[in-house]
């Protein structure tokens, strides 16, 4: 599921690539003052094994840093690269790995701006989310940054948002909830 500048205490790597299918050469992640909504990440455009090299010395030095169950990437439908963070981790302790850890990803708090298709597709998401039970799961703004999420009594680990997640999460689509806090 798909990387909130405001949080990265509660899921590290959420990255939410904003073109639908577009290959980014760095997969966006949260800051380590962001967090997505999201438990996982996953970057488009088939990963090759260079391309998942950085993806899996972060994941190692994440469990070499306080967060044991932090996986190592696997392909996700559509060739890319997933990461699930394990519900119940320590949002601290994330925070703290990702400061550490941060070195092995470039561009790490780095943000794309989406274009207008992946912005439709995020407010798309944030409705469907909305209709799956997460009721103040709000829009993203123009610039398709979202609320952090916790701002607004949302828990973004809470079984309730997971499930409505996998609901809304189109399949093999690198599109979600896009996080980088705007207050």
């Amino acid at each position: 599921m798909r990387i909130w500048t405001g949080l990265a205490a509660v899921t590290v790597l959420a990255v939410a690539l904003s073109g639908c299918g577009a290959k980014e050469e760095t997969p966006q992640v949260a800051s380590a003052d962001g967090a997505s909504p999201s438990a996982s990440a996953s970057a488009s455009g088939g990963a090759g094994p260079d391309d998942k090299a950085p993806l899996l010395k972060f994941s190692q030095c994440m469990r070499a840093n306080g967060v044991p169950g932090y996986p190592d990437p696997k392909e996700g439908a559509n060739g890319g690269v997933d990461l699930t963070v394990p519900e119940g981790t320590d949002p601290k302790k994330v925070e703290a790995a990702t400061e550490k850890c941060k070195s092995h990803l470039p561009g790490l708090g780095e943000v794309r701006k989406p274009d207008a298709g992946a912005i439709a597709q995020l407010r798309k998401i944030a409705q469907c989310m909305r209709d799956n039970g997460i009721t103040k799961f709000p829009d993203p703004a123009a610039d398709g940054k979202q609320t952090d999420p916790t701002k607004l009594g949302i828990d973004p680990l809470s079984a309730e948002f997971q499930a409505a997640q996998r609901k809304c999460q189109p399949a093999g689509s690198t599109a979600g909830p896009q996080n980088q806090s705007n207050g």
